[in-house]
């Protein structure tokens, strides 16, 4: 699959989301659909008329090349960056045991409400 480089924008909650633009040339039959789609001119043809991510920063993520590409050969992935390895998920956060989530687990089993199916109870 090819790959283009992954891209950092802002998100709304300030955490930075990596996008990418992968094409698996192997499933596509170089129809041109993505870039004749294309708003922000993403993409070039190469000499066997293949499409290549030649402006990957340019990318909005709207998807229309993916939606519409008949092959299933675009795939625009984002995500939100993981925190680093090490740094507490949030401060003041409470530290849960394997105790703490058995007894929870274990109280809600003890008030579960038996239900009646096919005349059958619990």
């Amino acid at each position: 699959m090819s790959s283009a480089n992954g891209i950092e924008e802002a998100a709304a909650g300030g955490e930075a989301l990596t996008q990418e633009v992968e094409l698996d040339l192997g499933l596509c039959k170089a129809c041109g659909i993505c870039i004749a789609l294309c708003p922000e001119r993403v993409f070039d043809v190469d000499k066997q008329r293949y499409p290549v991510v030649a402006r990957p920063e340019q990318c909005t993520s709207c998807l229309l090349c993916e939606l519409h590409c008949p092959d299933f050969a675009i795939e625009v992935k984002r995500r939100a960056k993981k925190r680093p390895a090490g740094k507490p998920a949030a401060a003041g956060a409470p530290k849960l045991t394997q105790e703490d989530l058995v007894a929870a687990t274990s109280a809600a089993a003890d008030t579960a409400i038996p239900c009646d199916h096919d005349g059958e109870v619990g």
